[in-house]
């Protein structure tokens, strides 16, 4: 998942609220997006905080951009579930069905609540088998399910499980386990009326798809969840964990590794080790790799790389393969995925043509050696997605 406006630092946020009151919908004239998308390796979204695209990529560097088609807003995210994929308007309270393979925009659904001022802020997409939406509400304690034409199923109220009234569910994810088809949704639980501060445990519900009910609460090994991949062959969920952005040696804070099967978790790599706060992580057989924010006023952002299964630490952001000044604002690395053996991660950073997705190849036991062919996106990246 991409950024989480309450679990920037605090002072980050009133520039971000700034920006999406600013949202456009991009350039007036785009070029029409092709019919069919051949060699399409990945969806991703950009976005500068005031206008977004989206589209596909090849990794041989070919970019298919179709912004402009819808209004889609200042503040997007990037769901891939069940072989669908949804562009996530968060500002707009909309969601818009994608072409897997070109990230056309083909249906839009509102996921407005009337009942709450300002944005009801919907965070991700999971699609179950019966083909209902699952949708987490992050402003509103609410977790949605709608049919397949957009139709409200269900309003699972979220309220209780945190005193603050609003346990700030970040993502959903849909797994078929031993014990039948489970929804899995991470709480954060921050302090919403004290800066978004991570201060308690955080939790995953699990939740029967079939009744709606919840199942299960279980208070993870680390805290805030920020960002959230799946592993559908494994049955794992890997979370990115940062805790609180001004503190980069938290002992609750890192990547966790959560078992579907088992509704067991254990925070794998912690955020000392690392060299910083956690915001993203992409697994690949035995090779884990993730951006780590430091917790200087520049928050400047490393790549590191980690054996998923012991968490050892291959290269912390002391000796990262790839890593920023924290010029202008900082968080300047954001979007990763693996794809077809290489790791590609995004630069917020503007170059002569574009912004990058830097490629890296892997050597030796997870050395990251950067390749040169980088694509170039026509607004800063936000998220790289393969197709599950």
């Amino acid at each position: 998942m991409s950024r989480q406006r309450a679990a920037w630092p605090s002072s980050l946020v009133p520039m971000l609220a700034g920006a999406a009151i600013a949202a456009c919908s991009g350039p007036s004239a785009p070029p029409a997006p092709p019919s069919a998308c051949p060699g399409s390796s990945a969806l991703w979204v950009a976005s500068d905080y005031t206008s977004s695209a989206v589209g596909a990529m090849a990794t041989a560097g070919t970019v298919w951009s179709v912004t402009g088609r819808v209004n889609l807003g200042a503040d997007p995210a990037l769901a891939i579930s069940g072989g669908h994929a949804f562009y996530v308007a968060r500002d707009l309270d909309a969601i818009f069905a994608l072409d897997p393979q070109c990230g056309t925009p083909l249906q839009e659904w509102s996921v407005h609540q009337a009942n709450h001022p300002g944005t009801s802020n919907p965070y991700d997409v999971a699609i179950a088998s019966d083909g209902s939406m699952w949708v987490p509400l992050y402003n509103v304690p609410t977790l949605l399910v709608l049919s397949s034409d957009g139709g409200v199923v269900r309003t699972i109220d979220l309220s209780s499980y945190d005193s603050d009234g609003n346990p700030d569910a970040m993502g959903v994810a849909i797994v078929a386990t031993p014990s039948g088809e489970k929804a899995f949704v991470p709480l954060q639980r921050l302090n919403n009326m004290q800066d978004y501060v991570s201060a308690q445990p955080s939790w995953m519900l699990r939740l029967d798809v079939q009744s709606g009910t919840v199942e299960d609460t279980i208070v993870l090994a680390g805290r805030n969840p920020f960002e959230m991949t799946q592993d559908p062959d494994a049955g794992l969920l890997w979370l990115a964990e940062p805790g609180n952005f001004d503190d980069a040696g938290e002992p609750l804070a890192g990547v966790e590794r959560f078992d579907t099967a088992t509704s067991t978790s254990a925070l794998i790599a912690h955020e000392a080790d690392l060299g910083g706060s956690v915001t993203e992580v992409a697994i690949s057989g035995g090779c884990g790799a993730a951006i780590v924010a430091d917790a200087t006023i520049a928050n400047s952002t490393s790549v590191v790389t980690f054996d998923p299964s012991s968490g050892a630490v291959f290269a912390s952001a002391s000796n990262s393969p790839f890593a920023t000044a924290g010029a202008d604002g900082g968080f300047d690395l954001e979007g990763t995925a693996w794809l077809n053996g290489e790791f590609f991660v995004g630069d917020r950073r503007r170059a002569a043509d574009g912004y990058p997705l830097h490629a890296f190849r892997v050597t030796g036991t997870c050395t990251l050696q950067p390749t040169g062919d980088d694509v170039l996106l026509p607004l800063p990246p936000v998220e790289i997605r393969a197709p599950l």
